[in-house]
């Protein structure tokens, strides 16, 4: 939440004039931001309302609480993300499993390993659309991008033929 916004805010309902700023250095922070959600929440409950019923004339400036009423479905956005991420990734793992007991298996011949290193790249692919989605501080996003380096350097090394 921005300050200054919750600030404004507060100067608005409590009457507050920018002379007295005394007064503003007092008031405990905590106490602001509580006073700030349960407006946010006066705005949602009172959404159902006609504009001619004063809805504008909220305690809340109105662009304060579409921000706050937005952030939840971008964070559930990220959570599916973050699901997807995860799965990707046991996947792209499972298949690096699978890889590494076919190319450790004498009896298995390079020509039927080949459709696993292409099946391994299509995972790395998806591995690397999904973690660019991901914020760079995410620490999935770094598992995802680990992953991807080392799937990538096990196709390339099976493209170049050190596997013959």
């Amino acid at each position: 939440m921005d300050v200054k916004k919750i600030m404004e805010g507060i100067s608005a309902i409590s009457g507050v004039n920018s002379g007295r700023k005394n007064e503003l250095s007092q008031l405990d922070f905590q106490k602001l931001l509580n006073d700030a959600e349960s407006n946010i929440k006066a705005v949602d409950q009172s959404s159902s309302l006609s504009p001619s019923t004063g809805v504008r004339d909220v305690l809340v400036d109105p662009a304060f609480s579409v921000q706050a009423l937005n952030f939840l479905p971008e964070q559930e956005e990220i959570t599916q993300i973050r699901s997807q991420g995860i799965r990707a990734a046991e996947s792209t793992l499972n298949f690096l499993e699978k890889y590494q007991k076919a190319v450790g298996d004498p009896q298995i011949t390079l020509k039927k390993v080949d459709p696993l290193v292409r099946s391994l790249s299509q995972e790395v692919n998806d591995l690397h659309l999904l973690s660019e989605k991901l914020p760079p501080s995410d620490p999935l996003q770094k598992i995802m991008r680990e992953i991807g380096i080392v799937s990538t350097i096990e196709i390339e090394k099976f493209n170049r033929g050190e596997y013959i």
